[in-house]
């Protein structure tokens, strides 16, 4: 036996009806407490998430008791168990498809208990499949761009499906958009950091405004915030969404991208005690000159505006004025994503149009 702990020794073994094959490498700094392993069965193959229990005992994190640890991300473990059997009981398309979860106990280990959860298999994030311009291939070009905004169309897609439902991501990634069917299907996954306000789903980290990758984070998710509701939680899914059309464009995120035109990075703005509000004009300022960036990112100038429109819309520093008018005063605000998904869904076939008459050329 290699470990005391049967979370990391799974290899080999069999989970319910899931023969358990390799692990599975994790970058995603969002899941430190988990591991994951590619399984099979008689029907597919999918992949399980299983809590890190060995990681939890050799915990490192100060001011947090190992009980206290355990607590907290077997809570968290079990409401992202609930979340993804809601968005399976719902049919949410472009959402990560949930197959079944459960906890076991295996003989032999001083730790025996495995909590997991199956989900279907991607071929893998968006971030591997991203190519971007070599500016020597107008069509090349034109082709990367027709596949980004049919990606971004389901994605957003998926996250409207979220909305409609209640639930908010925050976390939207390329870490969290998986890929299926040859890069021709996009879902959302990532479930474990959302927000709810479903009376029986009640996030373990309700009392936080942001519960993501920092490094994809909107800007007044580093200060002090004024309000944590479903309409700031939306409006931060908003921006997110945003962010992600940056950085499939241009391979850095607005909120990278605004670190680097600010006198310091949020992060450290926020920590020296400055007030949202005092700084949003300075913040406002760096995000109008990133726009006029951007644009000479996209290769076709007919689509340049309506894209920018996009990213200016979506990425407003001022949560208040983030989303399509007409959404702002709504009881759910900037949950509403049907206007992105139309005008996403026309510049991908205006795209796509364009892309068919130069290859026939």
């Amino acid at each position: 036996m290699k470990t005391a702990f049967a979370s990391s020794d799974l290899s080999g073994k069999t989970i319910g009806n899931w023969k358990v094959k390799d692990v599975i490498a994790n970058n995603d700094i969002t899941t430190q407490y988990s591991l994951f392993y590619n399984v099979e069965n008689d029907n597919c193959s999918a992949i399980m998430k299983v809590l890190d229990t060995e990681k939890c005992h050799r915990n490192k994190e100060e001011g947090i008791s190992l009980p206290e640890l355990l607590s907290r991300e077997t809570t968290a473990f079990n409401y992202e168990t609930k979340v993804a059997e809601a968005c399976a009981s719902r049919h949410m398309s472009n959402v990560i498809r949930y197959i079944e979860s459960g906890e076991v106990d295996l003989d032999g280990y001083t730790i025996p208990t495995v909590d997991y959860i199956v989900y279907e298999l991607s071929e893998g994030k968006i971030g591997d499949f991203l190519k971007y311009s070599s500016k020597a291939d107008f069509v090349a070009d034109l082709g990367m761009l027709v596949d980004k905004l049919h990606s971004l169309h389901q994605v957003t897609k998926g996250v409207k499906q979220l909305h409609t439902n209640n639930i908010a991501h925050h976390n939207i990634t390329p870490q969290s958009v998986e890929v299926f069917d040859s890069n021709s299907t996009f879902k959302i996954g990532a479930l474990h950091t959302s927000h709810t306000n479903q009376d029986e789903l009640q996030s373990p980290e309700s009392g936080k405004l942001y519960n993501g990758d920092l490094t994809f984070a909107p800007p007044e998710a580093f200060f002090a915030p004024t309000k944590r509701d479903m309409g700031s939680y939306y409006q931060i899914d908003t921006y997110m969404l945003g962010n992600l059309v940056v950085y499939y464009l241009t391979q850095l995120n607005m909120t990278a991208l605004l670190n680097s035109n600010l006198p310091c990075t949020l992060k450290e703005w926020a920590k020296g005690g400055a007030d949202y509000q005092a700084v949003l004009p300075e913040i406002i300022n760096a995000f109008e000159k990133i726009l006029k960036n951007i644009k000479s990112s996209i290769c076709v100038e007919e689509l340049q505006e309506p894209i920018m429109e996009i990213i200016s819309c979506l990425c407003n520093p001022d949560p208040g004025k983030r989303g399509y008018p007409g959404n702002f005063n709504s009881s759910t605000a900037n949950a509403d994503l049907q206007r992105v998904l139309t005008k996403l869904n026309l510049l991908y076939k205006r795209a796509e149009r364009l892309l068919a008459q130069y290859n026939c050329k």
